[in-house]
């Protein structure tokens, strides 16, 4: 029987990286999933991979930065495909540049994608977990939240105050059988990387310094560990945060 077969899932940022891998590596565990992005194309992208290899998925397009949207995405959700087991928030944005250059706008956009999205997701698909009687929630935060990466300071912020979040939400709902865990990436190569390691003599540079086992992550990396904390084999896990980092934190 596979993973995550009967179950049900939302996963937001599902139209590249980290969100893709894992919207795609559930629908081959036997999930029926709704992929959730703001660009139209990344979605119905990662819709036709996953019915060309036979899965099941519904693609939604909504803005994380407005709530009437992620609120009207979570019901849809559960409207359409009868109930809501996981809930995955992986849309995230990555505003690198110096602490003084950061401005207002950046706060917001960072703020509002990274932190608020995540809260009015899991304000929205609680209460239908809480129905059915329990349910899976997996925050994507990072390895900022405990290594601050220069010229990321309100992502890394954010990132924090969601991995803090999320472990008063599952101390909260614990007891109703709602797990809530979080996920801390380290450098993976996704459209966020960012612009300096994308240089191959720069990049291969980091990797020696940095990453113990010599290599820079790859999305399916994160969203294997997404998977079994989504899944039952996880059940007994909440209130817990996984560093996928292939050592970095280790190293220096």
């Amino acid at each position: 029987m596979k993973r995550l077969e009967g179950k049900t899932a939302l996963v937001t940022g599902a139209g590249s990286g980290i969100g893709r891998a894992t919207a795609i590596r559930f629908a081959k565990e036997g999930a029926k999933v709704v992929l959730a992005t703001r660009t139209a194309s990344h979605g119905e992208e990662t819709l036709g991979e996953i019915e060309a290899a036979g899965g099941t998925a519904l693609f939604v397009q909504a803005d994380g930065r407005r709530k009437d949207e992620v609120l009207a995405l979570v019901k849809e959700a559960r409207s359409e495909l009868g109930s809501l087991d996981i809930l995955v928030n992986a849309a995230g944005v990555l505003v690198h540049k110096p602490f003084l250059e950061h401005t207002d706008e950046d706060f917001a956009l960072v703020s509002e994608t990274n932190f608020l999205a995540y809260v009015w997701a899991m304000q929205t698909a609680i209460p239908i977990m809480r129905e059915q009687g329990g349910g899976s929630i997996v925050n994507v935060a990072s390895i900022s939240t405990a290594r601050p990466e220069l010229n990321a300071y309100y992502y890394g912020a954010f990132k924090a105050a969601i991995a803090n979040l999320s472990v008063n939400v599952a101390k909260e709902f614990a007891a109703e059988r709602i797990r809530v865990n979080v996920v801390c990436p380290g450098p993976v190569a996704t459209a966020m990387t960012p612009p300096q390691l994308q240089d191959p003599e720069v990049l291969k540079a980091f990797v020696e310094y940095w990453n113990p086992i010599g290599r820079i992550g790859e999305p399916d990396d994160v969203a294997n560990v997404i998977l079994l904390l989504a899944s039952d084999e996880a059940a007994w896990i909440t209130g817990s945060s996984y560093t996928v980092d292939g050592g970095a934190c280790l190293a220096g």
